[in-house]
């Protein structure tokens, strides 16, 4: 039979159909190992897009959760701390008012200077809570002094209430040393309280939040991993694979044998498999 020249046989015809198609294998082999992703563009895996953006989103919104709960968790622990430096003053304080109470035993100018150190150890707490911030605010709102060692005193039938900040500003050691003790005692037992609801609201609620959140993220993301990255063992294999085939498409297109017809076919399965 005459086949005009220029114009490929049959059976080159028929491989150029797998040695495109290994090509194509060839391409997006390499493009997967260059980018790190199976997924480069939505015709690669559309179901599988929507999957890894869904994934994507939601790991977004834990991350952002999760830095939520440290920035709480470091405020607390910042309020927790100032706390902890107000609750050594009270034990001084409420030291100085036991001493004070034991009249027969010092001075009128020892108590005076008793009372002296008291009036600035409440004041040294005002100063101290006032100071604390947290990222440029203020961690207490007014006064703290005002809220600890709230005490009622039963005087001519009537009740007065007082609290720390009265201390040196109207109570004194001098004029009574067992209320200013009192007042120092119920500071130090509202302190604890404030304190343990802290603690408990960090061992409760921040950590076991924080916990749950790094182990939902572990999750999603091995699962988006899954979807989008790229098994660089399987797609090596994959490159090599289709490089032999497309080495061989070649081979046996330049080949004008009648013979090369059926090992094309051959190859044109070994493509589609």
């Amino acid at each position: 039979m005459f086949m005009p020249l220029g114009i490929p046989k049959p059976n080159i015809f028929a491989g150029l159909q797998p040695l495109r198609a290994n090509e194509r294998l060839m391409d997006r082999s390499m493009q997967r190992l260059a980018t790190g992703k199976m997924i480069n563009s939505g015709k690669d895996n559309p179901a599988g897009l929507i999957t890894g953006e869904q994934l994507k989103a939601a790991i977004r919104a834990l991350d952002a959760e999760s830095r939520a709960l440290e920035r709480e968790a470091s405020y607390l622990a910042t309020k927790d701390g100032s706390l902890a430096a107000t609750g050594d003053m009270l034990v001084e304080l409420r030291g100085l008012a036991v001493e004070a109470a034991n009249t027969g035993a010092m001075s009128e100018a020892e108590r005076e200077a008793l009372d002296i150190e008291a009036a600035s150890i409440v004041r040294a707490i005002e100063h101290t809570t006032g100071a604390a911030v947290f990222a440029g605010e203020k961690v207490f709102e007014g006064s703290l002094t005002s809220e600890l060692g709230g005490v009622e005193v039963e005087e001519g039938g009537e009740t007065t209430s007082y609290s720390l900040a009265d201390v040196g500003r109207g109570v004194s050691l001098l004029d009574d040393a067992a209320l200013v003790e009192q007042i120092a005692a119920q500071a130090i037992s509202d302190l604890a309280t404030m304190r343990s609801e802290i603690g408990a609201t960090i061992a409760n609620e921040i950590e076991p939040r924080s916990r749950s959140i790094n182990t939902e993220m572990i999750n999603l993301t091995k699962a988006k991993s899954m979807i989008i990255d790229t098994d660089y063992a399987a797609e090596t294999a994959a490159l090599v694979r289709a490089d032999l085939l497309t080495q061989a498409s070649r081979f046996l297109v330049s080949l004008d044998s009648r013979n090369s017809s059926m090992a094309l076919d051959l190859l044109a399965g070994a493509a589609r498999n």
